[in-house]
């Protein structure tokens, strides 16, 4: 079950799921705890809240992986002291995409905060959240109370690619992947969303009792799982698609 930030909020807490929902799944979370009537939706402090302007909440998403400079604004915020009743949260988004570094950074931030500060991590992949940051926080999942989604809408017409038994011939496939153009950070959030459709299939496959279409599923989960583990570096997204094209095919 899910923790409710609208009582007393931990500190620190981990929420794994499809992004997009987590997304405003916090921001009715931060309704309830600041709106006077617990989330009405229309007030000022609502509305606010929604377009992640609200002035007790400081939302963070990188352009690729985090950098220091992406997380600076926590370390200069903290430093000052709010007053009594305050509160204020860090809203990280994508928090599997910190890099070690950044990551061993905020442990100190995310163990003993100042009073009235909390930290909200938001991530899809809990294996990719580093375990002294894991053992800093609540954790809840909630990828039981969604279906997942397409991450990137630009990216849509590629992952429909992948989620068919036969791929497209090589020629469509590198026209689609040069309009594309996945970087680093949506190829991982594609890769989550194909090998959840995968596995999907191969549960219904062994309710089917069809062999063949669960042989299929579980190809492309192994081929998959292989691809999360070795994610694509800065600049190198393009041919790592291709590689997976033709492990796929």
């Amino acid at each position: 079950m899910a923790t409710n930030i609208t009582s007393q909020a931990p500190t620190a807490q981990l929420w794994i799921g499809n992004h997009t929902y987590l997304v405003e799944k916090t921001k009715q979370e931060l309704q309830k705890k600041f709106c006077e009537k617990q989330g009405c939706k229309t007030c000022t402090t609502c509305q606010l809240i929604q377009k992640e302007q609200y002035h007790s909440t400081i939302w963070l998403k990188p352009a690729k992986m985090y950098t220091r400079d992406e997380i600076q604004v926590i370390f200069n915020t903290i430093s000052f002291k709010l007053e009594k009743n305050q509160k204020l949260f860090f809203i990280i988004q994508h928090a599997d995409f910190l890099t070690d570094i950044c990551a061993n950074n905020l442990l100190k931030s995310v163990e003993e905060p100042p009073q009235g500060y909390h930290f909200i991590f938001l991530a899809e992949r809990l294996s990719q959240i580093l375990p002294t940051i894991q053992s800093r926080c609540i954790i809840s999942s909630f990828y039981q109370e969604t279906a997942l989604q397409p991450a990137q809408n630009q990216n849509e017409q590629l992952v429909t690619i992948f989620k068919s038994d036969k791929l497209c011939a090589p020629a469509v496939f590198l026209k689609i992947l040069k309009t594309q153009k996945p970087n680093e950070k949506e190829t991982i959030e594609m890769l989550d969303l194909l090998l959840n459709h995968w596995l999907k299939e191969a549960k219904s496959a062994i309710q089917e009792n069809n062999q063949e279409k669960y042989g299929v599923a579980q190809t492309k989960v192994k081929i998959l799982k292989q691809a999360l583990e070795y994610a694509p570096m800065p600049g190198s997204s393009k041919i790592f698609w291709r590689n997976l094209y033709l492990q796929m095919n």
